[in-house]
């Protein structure tokens, strides 16, 4: 039983740990992947199309690891573009997802896999919810545009930060024609 149990973990961490995109989340991931799309596009039956892998130069935009990016299709048209990235909290990283729409405005934010047992309280859609509309990073610093939550004293200033340079990112690969 013991050793049922230790590769059962085994799987579960490596299932967890590798780089993911929007094709290789598990069914659960996946099914709130595809309602935050219905829910910001008024859609369903949206294409995931990732974009190749580019030299991001992460280097310009702190707070953001693993980054994949996938251009939303729906009946042959692009509706928006889909920004996978994960952020550091205490000790861990925790992998979100951010929907742009086609002017890369933030339309929906969605933790998909948090891993630390501190600081989840950022999971919360009330919570999250304070970064739809805005543009290129403008109006996304933390206790000031974005409030703090109880609970979350490092995830929060992180998953801020992260947002905030990805929606630089967006922007800057929206403007040099890379999406």
């Amino acid at each position: 039983m013991n050793k049922i149990f230790r590769v059962l973990l085994i799987v579960f961490i490596v299932s967890f740990s590798v780089d993911l995109n929007a094709k290789n989340y598990p069914k659960p991931i996946q099914k709130r992947i595809d309602k935050a799309v219905k829910t910001a596009f008024g859609t369903e039956g949206v294409k995931f199309v990732d974009l190749p892998e580019v030299s991001y130069d992460l280097d310009n935009f702190p707070g953001i690891e693993k980054v994949s990016i996938s251009k939303l299709m729906n009946e042959g048209n692009a509706i928006g573009t889909a920004g996978f990235a994960s952020s550091k909290g205490k000790n861990d990283l925790f992998d979100y997802l951010v929907l742009f729409d086609e002017s890369m405005t933030i339309k929906k934010v969605v933790i998909l896999v948090y891993r630390s047992s501190y600081g989840g309280e950022i999971m919360a859609k009330y919570w999250l919810k304070q970064f739809e509309g805005k543009h290129n990073g403008e109006q996304l610093e933390f206790n000031k545009d974005i409030d703090s939550i109880s609970g979350a004293t490092i995830s929060a200033p992180a998953i801020t930060t992260g947002i905030k340079s990805l929606s630089l990112l967006m922007v800057h690969l929206k403007e040099t024609g890379k999406i």
